[in-house]
């Protein structure tokens, strides 16, 4: 075996045989560099507020001021924008019914009547007052007693609800984007103070020696008009999804369980309500087309012209929900009144001598089977809330779907309660110092028969859907499992 160049190449003197071989005419290798960690970035201290930075001499310094003048900066525009959503309202509210009074004093000037301007504001502003239940005070003369009236044009009402949610939604909207929850909450208390004040001024400057509305209602009726539909609008827009994170955790804990049969059963309150409305409407239609040559001759008593034609179908425009909210009274046994003792209900008809409005044209003389029929109304009304109620709740919860349909039948009382008492008021004293539905008698009615047979349904679909269920479950497991296949041959 021969020997390799390098091994034969002898060892110098001196120079120890185990140390490394010199290297000093073969090429340099390039030795990797040692493995360096990494530095870790330093921790972030949380930023010093502006307070904290302060001059030990008690001055402040220029960030504090800057913090301070752009809070006040976001606190003046949420006023503004409260500010500006209020006169939008009025003024919106004030328009249409100024446009319901313009088209009678159009028809009237046709006729050759004449209408003062003066007299159009002042009768608009009547109308908007009203709509907001501020009480009227009437009188032939400044020096005889004045007759308050009382009941409130639920169809004007209607407009001025949706144009006040809609000014909620505009304001705390635009304050909302200013960041925090405080900024909102300043913007629709300052819509609803100025709305408060708008209605007073309004009260007074359209009084008149003998149409006055009552001042110290108004501000009163308006503030609470615009806070509950105003925050209806800002609570809908999602201006006020902060303040559920601000809550302490055990109490938002404890509440989590209970926010979706809240949301279910206000959903299903809310849709047994509204077929209550479609109902009552039905109702309302087939006893005017039962009695129309009642409704009829009241017309040709009491309207002579196309103008009082006219002015008389705009009064029964506005008072239209009124009678839906009656006929959903009788529906539910509760009955309503013209009248002091008086009831018209299906158990019991006793009339008096009524006021010649069309609208009463359609009321029942007497009791009858198609009175009866009309029962029918709160029953679909609760079979709609149940279904709602199992639609929304876990099919292998049947107590907390019946607990659900049980609160909707509350919820829909509660509406058919306030519904109600806006439907009744007073048109005159003695015996028409009341007039409309039976408000606690309504809202019990309602509630017991819609929560009853929304209960009974919610509990039959729920059953159903655990039957279902369980079918399926069932099915599942009994299913023959597949054969694995055999093994090939080796």
């Amino acid at each position: 075996m021969t020997e390799s160049p390098a091994s034969a190449r002898p060892t110098p003197a001196g120079a120890d045989p185990t140390s490394p071989p010199d290297t000093a005419g073969a090429p340099a290798r390039e030795q990797p560099a040692p493995h360096v960690p990494a530095p870790k970035p330093p921790a972030l201290d949380p930023p010093v507020p502006d307070s904290a930075a302060a001059d030990p001499s008690g001055r402040e310094v220029p960030g504090r001021r800057q913090i301070r003048s752009t809070d006040t900066r976001a606190a003046l525009g949420s006023v503004l924008s409260g500010v500006s959503a209020a006169m939008t309202a009025a003024g919106l509210g004030v328009v249409f019914a100024v446009g319901v009074v313009l088209v009678a004093v159009v028809v009237d000037t046709l006729g050759g009547g004449a209408t003062a301007p003066d007299d159009i504001l002042r009768t608009a502003g009547h109308i908007w007052l009203a709509a907001q239940r501020v009480g009227i005070d009437v009188s032939a003369e400044p020096s005889e007693s004045a007759v308050r009236l009382g009941i409130v044009p639920l169809g004007v009402t209607i407009p001025v609800v949706i144009v006040l949610v809609r000014a909620g939604r505009r304001c705390s909207v635009a304050a909302a984007r200013r960041g925090g929850a405080r900024f909102p909450v300043m913007a629709l208390a300052a819509c609803a103070v100025l709305y408060a004040a708008l209605a007073y001024v309004i009260a007074l400057s359209s009084a008149t020696p003998t149409l006055r509305p009552v001042p110290e209602r108004a501000p009163v009726a308006a503030f609470v008009a615009a806070l509950v539909f105003g925050g209806y609008g800002a609570v809908r827009a999602g201006a006020y999804r902060g303040l559920s994170a601000r809550m302490p955790r055990q109490v938002s804990d404890r509440a989590a369980p209970f926010l979706a049969p809240a949301k279910a059963a206000l959903a299903s309150g809310v849709t047994g309500a509204l077929l209550l409305a479609v109902g009552g409407t039905v109702v309302l239609i087939a006893s005017t087309i039962t009695h129309a040559g009642d409704v009829g001759g009241m017309v040709d008593r009491v309207a002579d012209g196309l103008p009082e034609t006219l002015a008389l179908a705009l009064l029964c425009a506005a008072l239209l929900p009124n009678a839906v909210v009656c006929a959903v009274a009788y529906a539910s046994c509760a009955g309503f009144a013209v009248g002091v003792g008086t009831t018209i209900a299906p158990t019991d008809v006793t009339l008096g001598a009524m006021p010649a409005l069309p609208l009463l044209g359609a009321v029942p003389e007497a009791t009858s089977a198609a009175g009866w029929c009309t029962l029918a109304v709160p029953v679909m009304a609760g079979i709609g809330a149940g279904l709602v109620a199992a639609r929304r709740t876990h099919a292998d919860r049947l107590w907390t779907t019946v607990g659900t349909a049980a609160a909707a039948g509350v919820v829909t009382g509660a509406l058919a309660a306030v519904a109600a008492w806006l439907s009744t008021g007073a048109a005159g004293t003695h015996r028409l110092a009341q007039i409309g539905p039976h408000v606690w008698t309504t809202a019990g009615a309602v509630t017991a028969e819609v929560g009853a047979v929304a209960v009974a349904t919610a509990a039959v679909a729920g059953l159903r859907r655990r039957t279902r269920r369980t079918e399926r479950t069932s099915r599942a497991t009994k299913r023959p499992r597949p054969r694995p296949a055999a093994k090939a041959a080796s």
